[in-house]
């Protein structure tokens, strides 16, 4: 619920009513998916009473067919002609025997030929079926004397051309011997795959409703649609022959698929019927009910967008209100808003005006208190102008540096003149120039620096210059070499008598940003004092009062100024080891715009 508050009021009445649509439409949905489950469980049951009617059809006529079989596999005359070896006599049994299985074939309707194929060689063939299956009696399925179906087969210009079933069983010798129970040959029985179904049609209740009778090899047996005898069923997404009701798609269209199992010929009873075709009557009262539904919709669209708007457009005028007065000019806060429509913006509007009445009032008042407060100031401008005034000027300065420095060399004092001179360039540099200058420019001034703190400590310590050409012309802010360098003299070299070496190194890196390296082998900082440097370091940018410790402003003052300058990438690294010295890494990018 919290998230639905932080909406507009449009969005929330869109969501109210496009909620009330979508409860409507599941209700029609509902209604639909339960007639459209009635539909298809009468189908269903329809469908399930016609399989079975076809299941007890091919099941009495396979047994037809198989105990036909058995009668003549267990014939004595064709048991003794398969072992006879006399030619002559086997002639005179092969005449009496073609008689005798004529008449069987008679016995059922659709028996094409029956062909005993023996394992000396002998045969009897009623219609030339017997070379074609010759191949095939080294491969059957099952050598047991049970009757079993092998599939269809076409027989070229046989039996019509069309494919027929074949049926076959192995004949065991039954009489006592030497062959008892020994397999002599195999019984053939081709049939036509009507006589499976007998003569009974199987008319669909549903128009498009397609019944298929599939062997194991998914080839037609008998169908009522276009799909001839032997012909291979199309491929489905699913396969149909799990058996019970579902709907699959097959060329792009969806199908009811009954199927059940026919365990004689290892096969399925498949009844497919187009869903649109099945649900046909439901589609069109379930669009004509949308059709109604949509011309509600429509009707309903104008009272509901009638009361958005009366709703929403005195909103939106206070809202534009608003938005005027954000932008500051003194005419628009002298207006006032009339809002008419329900009793609550009336409220609103009668309050804002007044609160717009408390605001011109008090910035009036604040106006004035400005304008005393600015006199007040501009006074005191005036005063520290003339203070300044009073100050020594700088030349004066510059030149009694110079007098000195003259003295010093007209005396000798080879000190006195140097330190005097490098104090002159340090002073006229920090006064003189832009805030920022080449890193070059800097070096030179803490040079002056250092020459003046050497001839202080007496040469207690050298300085080492290693700095690339792209770093020296490098911009950096004026001033900030000089604390560092003062740093590492004052308490890297001070507090020891041994002699040092102090190190500036400058490069730019890949990235563009300019390293500079103060590194002195002074007395190093203790890990107490580190740890408090980095966190000084690592603090947001602050004044210098804020660190009690002077020795520390320095180093935070530069460090802030890089900060402030070029970002918080940049800045102060500082390391070092009690003992061993101390290294002080300066980055600085490139100038960043100022902030808008």
């Amino acid at each position: 619920m919290a998230f639905l508050r932080k909406l507009s009021i449009r969005s929330q009445l869109l969501i109210l009513a496009g909620s009330t649509i979508i409860v409507i439409l599941v209700i029609v949905l509902h209604t639909y998916t339960m007639m459209s489950g009635m539909i298809t469980r009468s189908h269903e049951e329809y469908v399930r009473q016609t399989v079975t009617e076809m299941k007890k059809n091919v099941a009495s006529n396979r047994d037809v067919i198989y105990r036909l079989m058995q009668d003549i596999s267990y014939n004595p005359d064709i048991q003794d002609y398969l072992v006879e070896k006399d030619n002559l006599v086997r002639y005179d049994k092969f005449t009496r025997l073609t008689k005798y299985l004529s008449g069987q074939k008679d016995l059922k309707e659709g028996i094409q030929d029956i062909i005993i194929s023996g394992n000396n060689d002998t045969w009897i063939d009623l219609a030339g079926g017997n070379r074609y299956l010759v191949p095939l009696r080294d491969q059957l399925s099952d050598q047991s004397l049970n009757a079993n179906y092998e599939g269809m087969r076409k027989f070229e210009n046989l039996y019509g051309g069309a494919d027929m079933l074949v049926f076959a069983t192995s004949i065991a010798y039954s009489r006592p011997g030497e062959q008892f129970n020994r397999n002599i040959g195999t019984a053939f029985f081709i049939v036509d795959p009507t006589a499976l179904m007998g003569e009974q049609e199987y008319s669909p209740k549903q128009a498009g409703t397609q019944i298929y009778l599939l062997d194991r090899d998914r080839k037609v047996v008998a169908s009522n649609s276009s799909l001839s005898a032997g012909s291979k069923f199309p491929a489905m997404e699913e396969n149909p022959s799990g058996g019970g009701n579902r709907i699959l798609k097959w060329k792009n269209q969806s199908y009811v698929v009954e199927s059940e199992a026919l365990p004689e010929i290892g096969g399925t009873v498949l009844s497919m019927v187009p869903e649109n075709e099945l649900l046909r009557d439901l589609l069109d009262i379930r669009r004509q009910e949308l059709i109604i539904l949509g011309i509600a919709l429509l009707m309903l669209a104008i009272p509901f967008m009638f009361i958005v708007n009366n709703i929403l457009r005195p909103l939106k005028k206070l809202i534009f209100f608003i938005t005027t007065l954000r932008r500051g000019d003194p005419l628009k806060l002298k207006k006032r808003i009339s809002l008419q429509g329900y009793m609550e913006i009336s409220i609103v509007a009668t309050e804002l005006n007044s609160m717009l009445d408390e605001i011109d009032h008090l910035t009036q008042s604040l106006l004035e208190t400005n304008t005393r407060l600015y006199s007040t100031e501009l006074e005191k401008k005036k005063s520290e102008l003339a203070f300044l005034r009073s100050q020594i000027n700088p030349h004066f300065l510059y030149n009694t540096l110079e007098a000195i420095t003259g003295i010093a060399v007209v005396e000798g004092q080879h000190k006195i003149k140097t330190m005097t001179r490098s104090l002159s360039s340090i002073f006229r540099y920090s006064i003189k120039g832009s805030s920022e200058v080449p890193l070059g420019e800097e070096i030179r001034m803490v040079d002056s620096y250092i020459r003046i703190q050497q001839i202080r400590f007496e040469g207690r310590f050298d300085v080492h210059y290693e700095l690339t050409d792209e770093a020296m012309a490098f911009r950096v802010p004026k001033m900030i070499l000089q604390p560092i360098a003062e740093n590492a003299i004052y308490h890297g070299f001070e507090p020891t008598l041994k002699r040092g070496r102090l190190w500036i190194r400058g490069a730019v890196s890949g990235e563009g940003q300019l390293i500079v390296q103060v590194e002195d082998d002074g007395i190093g900082i203790e890990p107490e004092r580190l740890e408090e440097l980095r966190l000084m370091l690592s603090a947001p940018s602050s004044g210098p009062e804020e660190h009690a410790e002077s020795k520390s402003i320095g180093l935070v003052n530069v460090n802030n100024r890089i900060r402030l300058m070029f970002g918080g990438d940049c800045g102060v690294r500082i390391d070092s080891e009690a003992g061993f010295g101390t290294r002080v890494e300066l980055i600085i990018g490139e100038r960043r715009a100022p902030d808008a």
